[in-house]
């Protein structure tokens, strides 16, 4: 594990710092997310090679694992969405708690 750079917290105030918790959190988001992307693209090319898909080598009995559309989309970033399935992710939360509501967040 690489040395994080030193950062002195006593210095911060409690706002300061969950300011930083909250970009701390979507920055690790936001590359868990594109290490998926990146591990499933490599996947996809791989699955190519043999003529398959990944869906297909590694869905339910053999069949294509069933796709779950998005319903929900960050206003800024669309590449952040929740398909409504599973707990609901930071971003989501943290919109709703500044004021927006699911259906200002729906895919149309």
């Amino acid at each position: 594990m690489a040395k994080a750079n030193s950062i002195d917290l006593s210095k911060l105030s409690i706002e300061d710092m969950e300011i930083l918790a909250k970009e701390i959190e979507t920055e690790i988001v936001t590359r868990r997310e594109a290490e998926k992307e990146r591990v499933l693209q490599q996947m996809r090319e791989l699955a190519a090679s043999i003529g398959a898909t990944p869906e297909t080598l590694f869905g339910k009995g053999g069949k294509a694992a069933k796709e779950v559309a998005v319903k929900y989309r960050h206003p800024d970033d669309p590449s952040l969405t929740w398909t409504g399935r599973g707990k609901r992710p930071l971003w989501l939360a943290e919109a709703l708690a500044a004021g927006k509501t699911l259906d200002d967040l729906a895919v149309e």
